[in-house]
């Protein structure tokens, strides 16, 4: 079983993933042999290039290799955004066992006790489409409607931003 990477170019990975098979990663997620960077570590890791923005990258294990004579040992680099990875992957944090981070609260604006509960309910279940990182908890950032929405915008991420923030809208339920 490999693990997936991610991090911002010109930086060390910050996260990774669960551990997941190489053919696991080249069906749900398009990697593919021509997809290979380096057999060591690669060099966007340290320098950016110019390059802004995340990478995310697989790194199969040893043992797969010998079955798939394709593939070789060193790093893939992945065709698409980190933030989709975490909508398709349904594996993290809650599939590999380890307990729920807590969640910090944070608004402007004292929330209605139905949102508040919506809100974390989702954090719970937003959490095992997050990588695992360095984090001790993480942040739920609740945004009041304004002008003519009805809906608050919910965002979950770590605070050191080691990941892509995932976000939500909820509605206020209001009875007549």
């Amino acid at each position: 079983m490999g693990k997936l990477l991610t991090g911002r170019y010109g930086e060390l990975p910050t996260a990774e993933s669960t551990a997941m098979s190489l053919t696991e990663c080249a069906q749900r997620l398009g990697m593919k042999p021509s997809d290979f960077v380096s057999e060591e570590e690669p060099k966007f890791f340290r320098k950016a290039f110019g390059v802004a923005g995340r990478y995310l990258v697989f790194v199969p294990e040893e043992k797969e290799l010998v079955k798939m004579p394709v593939w070789k040992r060193g790093f893939y680099l992945l065709p698409i955004d980190a933030a989709d990875v975490l909508r398709v992957s349904q594996q993290g944090v809650a599939a590999s066992g380890a307990p729920n981070l807590p969640v910090q609260l944070e608004s402007k604006v004292a929330p209605p006790e139905n949102i508040a509960k919506a809100a974390h309910r989702w954090a719970l279940e937003a959490q095992p489409r997050f990588f695992k990182c360095g984090c001790t908890f993480l942040e739920l950032k609740l945004q009041a409607p304004w002008s003519f929405r009805s809906k608050w915008k919910a965002t979950l991420r770590c605070p050191r931003r080691c990941q892509p923030a995932l976000t939500t809208l909820l509605r206020v339920e209001t009875s007549l």
